[in-house]
C-alpha cells in the first residue's frame, strides 16, 4: 500500500511527460491561496528518479506550495516506468478538465507513437469513442495561430472543429471573423455551412453569360472580404431570375 510522506520540495522535478503546456501565474495564486486556507486536500503523486522525486499528478499543486515557500510537501510514491507514468499524468490531468484540446491532442499522439498505439486502444485506455480520439488529433492539422487560440482558451473545441471544414485558402479569414464578430458555436457552425454553401453555387438553366456574371460578382465579394469589410453574400434562384444579395455590415 503506498503511503503519505513529506517530500522536499527541491527534490521534486517536473514530469518530463507533462501533457500540461501552459500554467498561467493567476491560477497558481488562487491555488496557493486555497491551500493557504484549506490546506492541501490531495497530495501529489511522484515516482523515485534517482535522488530526485518526478511528479506524475499534482504539478499544479507542487507549483503552488513553491510559490508559498513551502519547504516540503505530502506525496504519493510509486513505482512507475515511463509509460505508465506519462499515462497517469495524462488522465489526472483529463479527469480534472486541466488540458485545453490541443495539449490532450498533444498528450494523446506522444503516448500512441511512443507505445506504438492504434486509435481504437488509445481510446480503450482513456475510456473514450475512437472518433473522439480522432477528432482531437484532427485538430493538430490546423495552423498554429488557431492552435494557440484553443490552447489559451479564445475559442473552444467544437469552434475548432467547424474550422476544420474551411478551405484552407479561406481559413484565415474565417477564423478572424468569428473573433471579430465573437461567434458562439452554433453561428460559427451556420457561418461556415453558409459559406461552404455559397462556394457551391453554380446556377442551374441559365446562360454562360449569366454564369459569368454571378461569379464575377462573387469575385468582388470575395475582394471586400479580403479588405476587412464585414459583408454577406448570398444567392437565391428563382423560376425565371437569379437574385444576388449583398450585405455591408455598417461600423459602430
Amino acid at each position: 500500500m503506498n503511503e503519505v510522506r513529506l517530500i522536499e520540495i527541491d527534490k521534486i522535478v517536473p514530469n518530463k511527460n507533462q501533457p500540461r503546456l501552459d500554467f498561467f501565474d493567476d491560477t497558481i495564486k488562487n491555488l496557493a491561496s486555497s491551500i493557504k486556507e484549506n490546506g492541501l486536500i490531495h497530495p501529489i503523486v511522484v515516482r523515485r528518479m534517482a535522488d530526485k522525486y518526478e511528479i506524475i499528478a499534482g504539478e499544479r499543486r507542487c507549483r503552488a506550495y513553491a510559490y508559498l515557500k513551502k519547504s516540503d510537501i505530502e506525496a504519493i510514491v510509486v513505482d512507475k516506468d515511463d509509460e505508465e507514468s506519462a499515462n497517469m499524468a495524462l488522465i489526472e490531468n483529463m479527469q480534472r478538465e486541466d488540458l485545453s484540446a490541443i495539449e490532450e491532442a498533444l498528450a494523446i499522439k506522444k503516448i500512441m507513437k511512443s507505445r506504438d498505439l492504434t486509435q481504437k486502444e488509445m481510446a480503450k485506455e482513456l475510456g473514450y469513442r475512437q472518433s473522439t480520439i480522432a477528432n482531437k488529433l484532427r485538430l493538430l492539422k490546423l495552423p498554429d495561430y488557431i492552435q494557440t487560440a484553443i490552447a489559451s482558451g479564445e475559442i473552444t473545441e467544437r469552434h475548432a472543429r467547424a474550422l476544420l471544414k474551411v478551405d484552407k485558402d479561406k481559413l484565415e479569414e474565417v477564423f478572424k471573423t468569428i473573433i471579430q464578430r465573437g461567434y458562439n458555436v452554433k453561428k460559427t457552425e451556420e457561418y461556415i455551412s453558409a459559406l461552404n454553401d455559397k462556394d457551391k453555387v453554380k446556377v442551374r438553366g441559365i446562360s454562360s453569360s449569366v454564369q459569368l456574371g454571378v461569379n464575377t460578382i462573387k469575385q468582388s465579394y470575395d475582394l471586400c472580404k479580403k479588405t476587412g469589410l464585414d459583408v454577406d453574400y448570398n444567392v437565391t434562384e428563382y423560376e425565371n431570375e437569379v437574385k444576388i444579395t449583398i450585405r455591408f455590415k455598417k461600423p459602430r
